[in-house]
């Protein structure tokens, strides 16, 4: 089995190649100096990818795992938009992730008699969320911490990525900080390879992004 990963989240955007159960992994971070003489912001993931094809064959890839969302629109963009082109060229399909999965499967183990609440940074004090209740998706959207804590049952276990877990932990609630565990690419090349044996593929133009809010572009002044 051969996979294509892409994930562009803000954090640390990365390409890989899932081969025969080998994961190779380009991090964006690796590639900032040299692709940057100009001081030009790069175009990270395109750098990533322009690496791993210089020292892996992709166009027999089975198919293409993609993030999809909810983050950054401008990453949740150029992710997918990078993924549908390879998709349409490669003459594959592509497997949509949520960052919701993505972070949450970063457990070790899930328990299916659990509530999670997986929890995303969005514009602070915002933050997306998903809760799954018996494996299930239960809700998910974009709204205050403050705000989400009071609807929650209090069994419910918070789950997220952060640099300071103060920023939403809450006295009710157990959090579980996923930054010392899994890492991203393991569980993206988990979730994709499950997704592909469980036949969770989708034609490109079929594809969609989870934005879970409205986003406000500004206009440049002319």
């Amino acid at each position: 089995m051969n996979l294509l990963l892409i994930n562009s989240s803000d954090k640390e955007p990365f390409v890989a190649l899932y081969k025969n159960g080998e994961l190779i992994t380009y991090h964006a971070s690796q590639y900032l100096q040299s692709t940057n003489p100009h001081n030009k912001k790069p175009d990270k993931l395109v750098n990533c990818l322009d690496a791993l094809r210089k020292e892996h064959i992709i166009k027999d890839v089975d198919a293409i795992a993609v993030t999809i969302g909810p983050g950054s629109f401008t990453g949740i963009r150029v992710g997918l938009s990078l993924a549908k082109g390879l998709a349409f060229g490669l003459k594959t399909k592509l497997i949509p992730i949520t960052n919701f999965d993505l972070t949450l499967n970063r457990l070790e183990n899930i328990s299916p008699e659990k509530r999670y609440c997986t929890v995303i940074p969005s514009k602070l004090p915002e933050y997306y969320y998903s809760v799954k209740n018996m494996g299930n998706d239960y809700e998910k959207g974009c709204t205050e911490f403050e705000d989400l804590t009071k609807t929650l049952q209090k069994d419910t276990i918070f789950v997220g990525d952060f640099d300071d877990e103060t920023q939403i932990k809450h006295s009710y609630f157990e959090f579980i900080n996923v930054k010392k565990l899994k890492k991203e690419a393991v569980s993206l090349a988990e979730l994709a390879v499950s997704g592909f044996t469980n036949g969770k593929i989708l034609d490109a133009e079929n594809t969609e992004p989870l934005y879970l809010k409205d986003f406000n572009l500004r206009k440049h002044d002319k």
